[in-house]
């Protein structure tokens, strides 16, 4: 236990130098070096004096651990000193702006969200004001561009902007955040220019390169919402998670799954070890083992809860090597230890404190609470049954509970908020988790080894497709669980529980610990990877597989055309889309929405899991509330074919649109009126507008509502009227010219605005239904209520769907009448 109670005293240093810093007492010139010097030299020569006093040694040690923590935070605070080699000198005011030209090279791929990228770069010179001097600096810079075209990892670029010092806001401090990942300086609304593309090469750009390879293997392989999970759980990025999604798993206390945790880094030392170890001996395995870890840890980006995880994992796996007994308590110590002396500042990282007292509370009450548990089960429940209760709820349940029992009041401290169906949510999902890291891992690998050679791929990606369905089935079970579960009133509560609270609550378990009878502080280490299967094993595993099968079986029997028509409008937080689905099972997606992440999550929940191809997109126009949402579509997704207006649209979303249609090589059909596309089983799809030249307005520029398409849906005596977001101009035409006939449903144009409104349409179409898209956020809202009133006089209030309310409105056609359902 020596190198515990050293690493909390390297810990007490460090929280102790950052309090000294807050109330002034050390800053950049205090202490003194000299200072530092004597302090240090004081527990040395303790230790010199107590090689015949024994008992002194350990004060002493842990007095010189405290000092040294002390120290290194000294030399890396919060708000270094800079000086004019930092680019962070620079830095100016919102009052005293300092407005500069960075040029540097792009340290890491950068993170997505859901139309932005966020860059950080390090930077290699700044060039102040005007001034044509450029100065030598070091330091990196964190800046926020459009998500198209935008930079890679590598790029050389000239950022031209204001440097400002990060803000802090009210109860977050992100000045503080962005300093424990060494970013001192941020560049609002910058101007950027790509001076040269991917200018490093060597390790770095290879690791990254695989896992964005891996991440795109995923994506071909699974439909979302489940892709995004599993490359959060296997890669560690999070970006295309659902943020919704990411808000249910909050609330349901189950978000923990996404992260990269012990559990993965587990599964790879042990799998690792297997392989070496039956290839070179248990005793050559060992380097083989630690240098796959590592790679491990750099490859899903390293952050600070990986990082601990990992450690554990090679101190561990070094322990084995050495034939010495390892313990959980001491490996998470060491591990803290390691990783503050890297960076003293992960002490407050959220992340790693949360990681860390999660392992800890493990450690502490996981095994007591089991046997605890295991004694009650075995009273109550028959002798044959009790063993597999208990193997069950012990892994579901009680390791939740474990965990619990520390990290709940610092979710609560944190987030002001915890969830109350945690324990049943852990419990339904937990048990689904290892097939989803295990199979997962090996579809993706499979799929990545597909991808080296044509001939491969013509052999591996079935098998690759075949295996993916293992780990569908089992996130697709989450998804339901956590989706179900998070829509109770009383899911998660808010507490404000403060720093009081916090500490009083940990006080009172430690009390309560030092109180049991039996002491839970034991080192029960990493759980070791099971090993051959018994015959009773091989019973359950053939159980399973047959539970597996029969379950996807199902699903694709219910996912089958059922020969009716289906339009379904998807409800968007921005833009809008609409997937159709034709009687014989082709699919046709018209628009995109604004958002790539939340377009394919709701494809997902209409498009069945094996079903990787879309017959026909049809673009109405190229704005970027209806284009965003597509240009990843063709990574996605087989595509057939392209509809869109013949007029080109200076957006770099439409620019990256067509880059990937040339690169996929799709077909397109520029459709203007008169376009007819045959969908099979008597279903057509006719473009009534644009005529073949495009529309301008005053300045001689493309307007894109007055060119957007207007498309005629039918089947049978049914219709649906999809207006685009034609004018009240445009829709007066078509009326006049006759091409307006009676509708069965009708899509409103403009989001329902009063200049898309037109009362000689409405009289013509004379719907049955009618559906509008309407943006959630009430700043971005168009629906004017004249134009609702207009329209629920015809349709009735049955007959009126707005998707910020009814959710996603699916209309089902058998060819002679339409009903229309939301989805809330």
């Amino acid at each position: 236990m020596t190198l515990v109670y050293l690493a909390v005293a390297w810990a007490v240093g460090i929280w102790l130098s950052r309090w000294m810093w807050s109330l002034g007492v050390f800053t950049c010139a205090a202490p003194a070096a000299w200072l530092w010097v004597m302090a240090l030299m004081a527990p040395l020569a303790v230790l010199f004096v107590a090689r015949k006093r024994p008992r002194w040694r350990l004060p002493a040690v842990l007095l010189l651990f405290l000092l040294l923590g002390a120290l290194r935070f000294q030399l890396t605070p919060f708000t270094p000193c800079f000086n004019p080699h930092d680019l962070a000198y620079y830095n100016g005011t919102p009052e005293d702006p300092a407005w500069a030209t960075v040029t540097g090279v792009v340290l890491q791929p950068p993170d997505e969200s859901e139309t932005q990228l966020q860059v950080r770069v390090q930077a290699e010179s700044v060039t102040l004001g005007q001034s044509e001097e450029s100065l030598p600096v070091r330091g990196r810079a964190l800046f926020t561009i459009d998500r198209y075209p935008g930079v890679r990892y590598g790029d050389r670029v000239a950022v031209r902007g204001r440097l400002e010092v990060p803000p802090v806001f009210e109860g977050f401090d992100y000045r503080e955040y962005l300093a424990r990942r060494t970013v001192h300086t941020i560049i609002p609304r910058p101007d950027v220019r790509v001076l040269g593309r991917g200018a490093r090469s060597g390790f770095w750009p290879a690791l990254y390169a695989v896992r964005t390879e891996a991440q795109e293997v995923i994506a071909r392989l699974l439909p979302e919402p489940e892709a995004g999970l599993l490359t959060g759980i296997l890669l560690g990025v999070e970006s295309g998670i659902d943020p919704g999604l990411y808000d249910e798993f909050n609330r349901t206390g189950v978000s923990h799954i996404i992260v990269i945790s012990g559990f993965n880094i587990t599964l790879i030392a042990g799998m690792m070890t297997a392989i070496f170890a039956r290839l070179l001996g248990p005793r050559r395995a060992f380097w083989p083992v630690v240098a796959s870890i590592a790679l491990y840890v750099l490859l899903v980006g390293a952050d600070a809860a990986v990082m601990r995880a990992g450690l554990m994992g090679i101190l561990v796996v070094w322990a084995a090597y050495l034939g010495r007994q390892s313990t959980a308590v001491i490996a998470l110590f060491v591990a803290g230890l390691v990783m503050t002396l890297a960076n003293p500042l992960t002490l407050w990282d959220v992340g790693f404190q949360l990681s860390f007292v999660a392992t800890f509370s493990l450690i502490v009450f996981a095994a007591p609470m089991a046997r605890r548990f295991e004694a009650a089960m075995r009273q109550r429940l028959p002798a044959g049954v009790a063993p597999k209760v208990i193997g069950f709820l012990n892994d579901a349940l009680i390791v939740t509970l474990a965990a619990t029992v520390l990290t709940l009041p610092l979710i609560a401290y944190y987030f002001g908020r915890v969830s109350i169906v945690s324990p049943l949510t852990n419990l339904l999902v937990l048990p689904v988790q290892p097939p989803v890291m295990v199979w997962g891992g090996i579809a993706m690998i499979t799929g990545l080894l597909a991808t080296l050679h044509p001939a491969l791929e013509a052999v591996l990606w079935p098998v690759a497709r075949a295996l993916a369905a293992i780990p569908w089935l089992a996130l697709h079970w989450t998804v339901l669980a956590v989706q179900k579960l998070s829509s109770l009133p009383f899911a998660s509560v808010e507490v404000n529980l403060g720093a009081v609270g916090l500490w009083s609550y940990f006080g009172l378990i430690g009390l309560l610990a030092l109180a049991s009878r039996s002491s839970p502080l034991v080192g029960t280490g990493l759980q070791r990877l099971k090993g051959a299967l018994s015959s009773s094993r091989l019973t359950t595993v053939a159980a399973s597989l047959l539970l597996v099968t029969g379950s996807l079986l199902l699903l694709a029997l219910r996912s089958q055309p059922d020969g009716r028509l289906h339009v379904h409008f998807l409800d968007m937080e921005r833009g809008q889309a609409a997937l159709v689905v034709t009687p014989d099972g082709q699919q046709v997606l018209i628009d995109g929405g604004h958002n790539p992440t939340e377009l394919l999550s709701a494809l997902g929940q209409h498009i069945p899991f094996y079903d990787r191809q879309i017959e026909l997109v049809a673009l109405t126009h190229a704005g970027d509330e209806r284009i965003g949402g597509l240009v990843e579509l063709p990574e996605r997704f087989t595509v057939r074919q392209v509809l869109q207006a013949p007029f080109p649209y200076p957006s770099t979303a439409f620019e990256s649109w067509l880059r990937g249609l040339r690169a996929e090589r799709l077909p397109v059909v520029q459709a203007e009126a008169g376009t007819r596309v045959l969908l099979g089983h008597g279903v057509a799809l006719d473009v009534l507008r644009p005529g073949p030249d495009p529309v301008l307005n005053k300045k001689g520029e493309l307007n894109l509502n007055d060119n957007s398409l207007v498309l005629r849906l039918s089947w049978g005596d049914t219709s649906f009227l999809l207006l685009g977001d034609a004018s009240q101009a445009v829709q007066d035409e078509l009326v006049m010219s006759g091409l307006i006939q009676p509708a069965t449903v009708v899509n409103l144009p403009q989001g329902g605005r009063q200049s898309g409104f037109s009362q000689a349409l409405l009289d013509a179409a004379q719907p049955e239904q009618a559906v509008v898209f309407v943006q959630r956020d009430d700043r971005r809202r168009q629906l004017a209520a004249p134009v609702e009133a207009a329209w629920k006089a015809v349709v009735g209030e049955a007959g009126w769907q707005r998707t910020d309310q009814a959710g996603t409105v699916s209309c089902t056609s058998d060819g002679k009448q339409v009903t229309c359902q939301d989805s809330r």
